[in-house]
């Protein structure tokens, strides 16, 4: 997916910059990057001083992350590494953001990402964590994931109260609702949530 069809799909996350106030020391890991589209987006309105990392098991989309790395002219180191074995040290970034994995995972794999983000996540650190969820409606549901399945094995769907009960399952001591908008078409609601420790407890210590 490239730019337009990335800011499409993550279009609310445009907002990002400000609703979580980054700032250009931040060092950004982006789990699951594909192209690096969103990663490309972030680093281009907040200007990060280290040049951000884009993780994803597709070597096909590393090769056409490192191609439009080039023609953007802006650094990003690129990884290929699985969501649940990332190789990087104890907290090594501030803002972790992983959209449309946790789809491809069960629950003992999302278990395992969720404690990767808490041992990679500094003092202060937060992630964002969103993904398309269920409607509720088993007959829309089925269809949705027959859109989303292509290629992959059948997606598992959660909800963002499923999203937190795994994050809350992992010790991870603050969580909450994203509440990113949903993704229209097709209609397809967004799980989303923002865990970590909030910058303000950072910055009163």
């Amino acid at each position: 997916m490239g730019a337009m069809g990335a800011f499409f799909v993550n279009g609310p996350l445009f907002r990002i910059p400000e609703d979580l106030g980054l700032d250009a020391s931040m060092r950004l890991l982006d789990i699951g990057s594909g192209r690096g589209a969103v990663t490309r987006m972030l680093d281009g309105r907040v200007h990060f001083e280290r040049p951000p990392v884009g993780v994803d098991f597709s070597a096909a989309a590393l090769h056409l992350a490192a191609r439009d790395e080039r023609r953007a002219g802006r650094p990003m180191r690129l990884a290929r590494a699985t969501a649940t074995a990332l190789p990087f040290a104890d907290g090594s970034f501030d803002l972790v953001i992983c959209g449309h994995v946790l789809k491809h995972l069960g629950d003992s794999e999302a278990l395992t990402l969720f404690l990767e983000i808490q041992r990679l996540l500094a003092e202060g650190g937060l992630a964002l964590l969103w993904e398309f969820a269920p409607t509720g409606n088993r007959r829309l549901d089925a269809w949705n994931e027959r859109v989303l399945s292509a290629g992959v094995r059948r997606p598992q769907l959660r909800s963002t109260v499923e999203l937190l009960q795994l994050a809350k399952l992992t010790g991870i001591e603050f969580r909450r609702a994203a509440q990113l908008r949903p993704f229209l078409l097709p209609p397809i609601p967004r799980a989303s949530v923002l865990i970590g420790r909030p910058p303000e407890q950072t910055r009163e210590r």
